[in-house]
């Protein structure tokens, strides 16, 4: 059961990144790397893994999180704007 809790979470967190990322313009910018929400989740499940957590709803919203910024069109680090 514990992989459909994974599943309904990564459903839920994808839907939410997208809403949050459609209806905020908040961007985190340095020195010419844009840190997009895939990337800090990422980040974030690095040190989920390293720390030995094992909550299948925190891992499904992070999941859901970073893909749906990796289905997005402009998803590089690099900052074009610079």
């Amino acid at each position: 059961m514990e992989f459909a809790i994974y599943s309904v979470a990564l459903i839920v967190g994808y839907a939410l990144a997208r809403y949050i990322t459609e209806q905020t313009s908040f961007h985190i910018r340095l020195k010419g790397i844009w840190l997009h929400h895939w990337i800090l989740a990422a980040l974030t499940m690095a040190v989920l893994y390293a720390l030995d957590i094992r909550n299948a709803e925190v891992w499904g919203l992070l999941t859901g999180v970073a893909l749906e910024g990796l289905s997005r069109k402009n998803w590089s680090i690099q900052d074009k704007k610079r």
